[in-house]
């Protein structure tokens, strides 16, 4: 688990741009926090990386999946929050995206009823007396460089 302490909205851009460095097609990211934590302009962000006008990304809360596919990888955006607790990936057709060509971030995932890949990157946003924290944690061992990677790029004030 690696915590990244956010200042202000140019460390969520510097974040998002060293994840964004290092997605290769079929990685799953999984965010989850409160609302306005900042999962959207992680995602935001993370797709300007990918070379997506970042000012077309928008939070589908009531489309449930947004595709982005002008952009150096094919993004596809998902939001189970109006879906709630129990959301099962076959509810929603992400079955359909789980393969080797997109890079998949779903907002609210703490909302899913059980796995959605063997692999992926978990990050957790918080915010406390404004304060906002981004925990990053990930399951397979596909992440465990990449993250050193982040780590690093981040500390460097990089991109």
């Amino acid at each position: 688990m690696t915590i990244f302490q956010l200042k202000g909205i140019e460390d969520t851009k510097r974040l998002a741009l060293c994840i964004s460095k290092v997605v290769r097609p079929g990685d799953v990211i999984l965010l989850s926090g409160d609302l306005g934590a900042g999962k959207t302009t992680l995602t935001r962000f993370l797709a300007q990386g990918l070379g997506i006008d970042q000012r077309e990304v928008t939070s589908p809360t009531f489309n449930l999946i947004h595709e982005y596919l002008d952009g150096d990888l094919p993004l596809i955006h998902a939001d189970l929050y109006r879906l709630g607790e129990g959301s099962d990936i076959f509810d929603m057709g992400l079955e359909d995206y789980l393969n080797n060509e997109n890079i998949l971030i779903v907002e609210w995932s703490n909302f899913l009823s059980g796995p959605i890949s063997s692999e992926f990157l978990e990050i957790r946003l918080a915010i406390e007396e404004s304060e906002r924290t981004a925990i990053i944690d990930s399951k397979g061992s596909g992440w465990i460089e990449r993250i050193r990677k982040i780590e690093g790029c981040f500390e460097k004030g990089e991109p």
